[in-house]
């Protein structure tokens, strides 16, 4: 699977002719500068209110040096961000690596003007061009948005989230699991670790 690179710049010049001029920026946490922690903990903040030193800390103890940041920047301020966090996952006994898709956000007032896309697919192309599978983990309402850029369900069967309950979920059951680039059937189940 890869993203038609033509329609994703055609989508890229569509956004930006019909709304304000956009910069997607990818940078592994290790050469993120302070004010670009800063930014991205603020704009969690507006979604997951905590504080934002609680933001701050989760990120320093969550965000390894290698994990990736995609950020979409509109006048100089983020409104858009994406953490691919890169672990390890079992299947078979066999370790590999894979990239959990965390903290998808764009900032309301950016909502429902094609700035979701244009960060999914950003994030696919970075997927695709690392040839790795991604997983995350979503609430049903947002199951269709993920389909429509080729991410498909993996049956609550197929996987199990072994160190990581997120807070959001009522209960188990409730975690639904996604997956792109997964280019093989899974048989017994994939066991994915977060930290």
């Amino acid at each position: 699977m890869s993203v038609n690179v033509s329609s994703y710049s055609m989508h890229m010049k569509k956004i930006s002719q019909q709304s304000q001029k956009f910069t997607l920026i990818s940078l592994k946490t290790k050469n993120l500068k302070k004010k670009q922690i800063l930014s991205i903990c603020k704009l969690k903040n507006s979604f997951w209110p905590w504080t934002i030193r609680k933001q701050l800390e989760w990120y320093k103890k969550t965000a390894k040096k290698m994990d990736i940041n995609n950020m979409l920047v509109i006048n100089n301020r983020l409104v858009g961000y994406t953490l691919l966090r890169k672990r390890n996952a079992y299947e078979n006994n066999k370790s590999f690596i894979y990239y959990y898709l965390d903290s998808f956000i764009l900032h309301k007032k950016f909502r429902n003007k094609g700035y979701g896309k244009t960060l999914i697919l950003f994030n696919n192309k970075i997927l695709n061009k690392l040839k790795k599978h991604s997983f995350l983990t979503c609430t049903k309402k947002t199951i269709p948005f993920y389909l429509k850029y080729k991410w498909k369900i993996l049956p609550k069967s197929k996987f199990k989230i072994m160190d990581h309950k997120p807070a959001w979920f009522n209960s188990k059951n409730s975690i639904n699991g996604m997956t792109y680039n997964l280019d093989r059937k899974v048989k017994k189940g994939i066991f994915y670790y977060f930290n």
